[in-house]
């Protein structure tokens, strides 16, 4: 039998000032309260431009609500401060109970936003890679160092010339990705630092997003096998 289910999507204003928003939950109202929230792991997948240096602030508000939910206590509108908004009450009609249909709310509004775990594994096992590439393919040059970066998945410095490269692996085919990387790439570049993109896509490459790296001054580098990897530091140090 089909049921009509009530909902507010919760927001979070990492800004309060601003209008920038994140959907970080869903809460089933009426007799069929059940929520949603983003938890920790997730958020770590989760990119907005907002949250920039504030990374931390954003895990201790998802702590903060994850704890609300465990006490029972995530609809009492008064533990909520200025950094929240409720949407406007949104219905969903289907024959699913309440706990498939606040997961499927949750994946319509936040979790298609998750970079998927195949995506993951990949990006994670070359960068990696590139530690290991650096330790052994060029081993015997003292020019060329790798180092773990703030905003960047890694930077690299050549000892000689100084330059310094900043760098994050993704993929040209993910808008997120293009995003994040242009949005910590700063207007004003010092000198002898350059910014890279590091592709792990092996599809048919985006074009319309590589102009948008380029209008940025950010240089592309196809990065899906480890022989392009090899490629793209001799590239650096030649």
């Amino acid at each position: 039998m089909r049921k009509i289910y009530e909902y507010k999507v919760i927001r979070y204003f990492p800004n309060s000032f601003s209008d920038e928003f994140i959907n970080i939950g869903i809460m089933l109202d009426g007799t069929n309260q059940k929520e949603r929230i983003l938890n920790e792991s997730e958020a770590k997948h989760l990119y907005c431009s907002a949250l920039i240096g504030e990374n931390k602030k954003f895990y201790g508000v998802i702590e903060y609500l994850n704890n609300l939910v465990e006490k029972g206590m995530l609809y009492d509108a008064h533990h909520y401060f200025h950094n929240f908004e409720f949407s406007e009450r949104k219905q969903f009609i289907s024959e699913k109970n309440e706990n498939e249909i606040v997961e499927d709310l949750f994946e319509n509004y936040i979790g298609y936003k998750f970079q998927s775990e195949v995506k993951l594994d990949k990006r994670i096992r070359l960068i990696q890679k590139s530690y290991s590439i650096l330790e052994s393919e060029f081993k015997f040059n003292k020019n060329i160092h790798i180092y773990k970066a703030e905003k960047f998945d890694f930077e690299i410095k050549h000892q000689r010339t100084q330059k310094i490269y900043h760098s994050n692996v993704g993929s040209i085919a993910n808008k997120q990705d293009i995003v994040k990387m242009i949005m910590e790439t700063p207007l004003h570049k010092k000198k002898n630092h350059y910014y890279n993109f590091l592709d792990i896509a092996t599809s048919t490459k985006n074009n319309d997003y590589k102009e948008r790296l380029d209008l940025n001054k950010i240089e592309y580098s196809d990065y899906s096998t480890e022989e392009k990897i090899v490629e793209h530091f001799e590239k650096l140090i030649a």
